[in-house]
């Protein structure tokens, strides 16, 4: 058998392998970025969808603001449910601000060199973003859970 380079070794999941690079462990830096905006869009819609059909029960004639109140209290303030939502403004930074770096990169020029270091100077501020959310929310979130 025959010695593998460096570079058949990191692109084989196998040697001959066609379909090494749709293996996870192989991805780069770019197609982790791509599958993480993709699944933070997915989470956002779903979320959204969760939360119109949530506040339209509180349209339901005669009985709405009791079912409203009901799940609000039920669902709503669920320990999970608060999860969730620290998650949700963790998504909404990555994409927005991901969406940001893909606008910048089309519109203004930035080459493939430089997008990853323009994608972790907006994932450092997403962060600091994310911790100054968490900050300001966490006390209310816990008080409203218990």
């Amino acid at each position: 058998m025959k010695e593998l380079t460096k570079e058949e070794k990191y692109t084989e999941f196998w040697p001959g392998d066609r379909y090494a690079d749709l293996w996870p462990l192989h991805y780069k830096a770019g197609m982790w970025m791509w599958l993480l905006h993709r699944i933070s869009g997915l989470f956002i819609i779903s979320y959204g969808v969760i939360h119109l059909g949530e506040t339209l029960l509180a349209s339901i004639p005669g009985a709405g603001p009791t079912w409203f109140d009901w799940f609000y209290r039920e669902v709503g303030l669920h320990p999970v449910v608060q999860v969730l939502d620290i998650i949700l403004v963790a998504s909404l930074l990555y994409h927005g601000l991901n969406g940001l770096r893909l606008t910048v990169m089309d519109f203004f020029g930035f080459g493939v060199r430089r997008h990853r270091r323009l994608f972790w100077l907006l994932m450092a501020a997403g962060g600091i973003l994310w911790m100054i959310v968490i900050k300001e929310t966490l006390p209310y979130i816990l008080q409203r859970s218990s």
